[in-house]
C-alpha cells in the first residue's frame, strides 16, 4: 500500500485551520497529515499544537511555494509514495483527496491537479477576483498551445503528487506563485499531468494571498515565471 501524505500550507488561518484539519481526518484515507505553517502572525501555530498534530513552521514568510516545497522535502526525507495537498483556507474539500488519489493510480500520472472547470467539476460558490479570472483564462490557453494539450486550471493549487514528481520538486519548486510555472516545468521534464474535476468552495475565513495589489502583480509575475521557464528549457536543449 502506497504511503501518502497530506501537508496543509497555512499562513494566517486562525478561522479555517482547526476545520480543514478536521475534514482532512474524517476522509480517512491517512493518518499522516502535516501542517505547513509560513511563519502566521495569528493564532494558527497555536491551535494546531494545541491538536497535537505535525507541524513545520517558517522563522520568517517565505510564500505559497516555499511552503509547499517544505512539504515536499518532508515527503521526500520521510519516503512518502504520494503526497497531496490541502489548503488552510478551507477552499479545497477534502472529500476530493481520494479521488485524485485514484487517478494517479490509474492513469499512471505523476501530478493529478484539482480542476474547477471541467465538465463534471463544480466550482461552488467559490469567488475568483476577477484578475485571477483573466490569468487562469490566458494562462490556460497559452499552456495548452505551449504543451499541445487541453490545460483547464492552471491556478489550480488542489495538487497530488507521486513520488518521482516529488523527488523533483523538492529541488526545482517555484517559490511564489506555484502556479502554471510548476506545471510547465513538469510538462517539460517528462512528467504527466492529468487534471481532475473536483469541488471549489469560497475560503472560510482570512484573507486571499491574491486580494489587493497582489491581485494585479499576480497575472505580470507569473507571465515572467512562465518566460524563464520557456528560456530555461530552450537553453538546456541547445547544450
Amino acid at each position: 500500500m502506497d504511503k501518502l501524505l497530506i501537508i496543509v500550507p497555512a499562513f494566517n488561518e486562525e478561522e479555517s485551520i482547526i476545520r480543514v484539519i478536521e475534514e482532512v481526518k474524517n476522509v480517512g484515507l491517512s493518518n499522516d497529515l502535516v501542517v505547513i505553517n509560513d511563519c502566521s502572525t495569528d493564532k494558527t501555530e497555536e491551535l494546531i499544537r494545541n491538536l497535537e498534530i505535525n507541524i513545520v513552521s517558517h522563522p520568517v514568510n517565505l510564500g505559497a511555494g516555499a511552503a509547499i516545497q517544505t512539504g515536499l522535502k518532508y515527503a521526500q526525507i520521510n519516503n512518502y509514495d504520494l503526497m497531496v495537498v490541502v489548503d488552510g483556507d478551507g477552499q479545497h474539500d477534502p472529500k476530493e483527496i481520494p479521488k485524485m488519489v485514484v487517478a494517479l493510480k490509474e492513469n499512471l500520472a505523476d501530478v493529478a491537479v484539482g480542476s474547477r472547470f471541467l465538465t463534471n467539476g463544480q466550482s461552488g460558490k467559490q469567488k475568483i477576483h476577477w484578475a485571477r479570472q483573466i490569468g487562469i483564462k490566458i494562462f490556460s490557453v497559452l499552456l495548452s498551445l505551449i504543451v499541445r494539450s487541453k490545460i483547464t486550471d492552471t491556478t489550480s493549487g488542489f495538487r497530488a503528487f507521486n513520488k518521482r514528481a516529488i523527488k523533483f520538486l523538492a529541488h526545482e519548486m517555484p517559490a511564489d506563485f506555484p502556479d502554471a510555472d510548476m506545471l510547465l516545468s513538469l510538462i517539460f521534464a517528462g512528467f504527466k499531468i492529468i487534471e481532475v474535476p473536483v469541488n471549489m468552495r469560497e475560503r472560510i475565513g482570512g484573507r486571499s494571498m491574491y486580494s489587493g495589489l497582489r491581485s494585479v502583480y499576480y497575472p505580470f509575475k507569473l507571465t515572467i515565471a512562465i518566460l524563464a521557464v520557456l528560456l530555461k528549457s530552450f537553453l538546456e536543449r541547445r547544450k
